[in-house]
């Protein structure tokens, strides 16, 4: 399993020591993160077909499939899980935004293949929160 955050179990830094995300007990399956890897894999989609219904925050055997595909299109390594390597490629996509700025947060762009969401990071804690794609509110990205 990876590293464990320093900050409250949610995505903080540049992401690569964010929690591991798989269908095995032995990593995270439910919450804001995974919600935030599934608004990646949307954001992503080439095919068009990932709906936003897609991100419910589990982790279940169609999250493991699409994160395989993911891996494939990225070229790197194909396990269906997320860690290090996952998360450091998912990262590139990160780009600054002012439009999502904050008095206490810096905004940021997901630039995905087809899509795009908005993402801030706490200026304290370097702890991320996004707009979720499926209800238009900002999300923790706690687990």
């Amino acid at each position: 399993m990876a590293a464990a955050p320093a900050r409250a179990d949610s995505a903080a830094g540049s992401w690569s020591d964010n929690h591991e995300l798989c269908q095995s007990s032995s990593c995270v399956r439910a919450g804001n993160i995974v919600r935030l890897w599934q608004a990646i894999i949307w954001a992503d989609d080439l095919s068009g077909t990932v709906g936003t219904s897609f991100i419910d925050g589990e982790y279940g055997s169609n999250t493991a499939a699409k994160t395989r595909t993911w891996q494939d299109v990225m070229n790197i390594g194909i396990d269906g899980s997320v860690g290090p390597q996952t998360w450091g490629k998912a990262y590139g996509g990160v780009n600054r935004n002012t439009g999502f700025d904050t008095s206490s947060q810096t905004g940021y762009f997901y630039y995905g293949y087809n899509r795009t969401f908005g993402l801030r990071k706490q200026n304290s804690n370097g702890v991320w929160t996004f707009l979720n794609p499926r209800t238009g509110t900002w999300t923790g990205t706690s687990h």
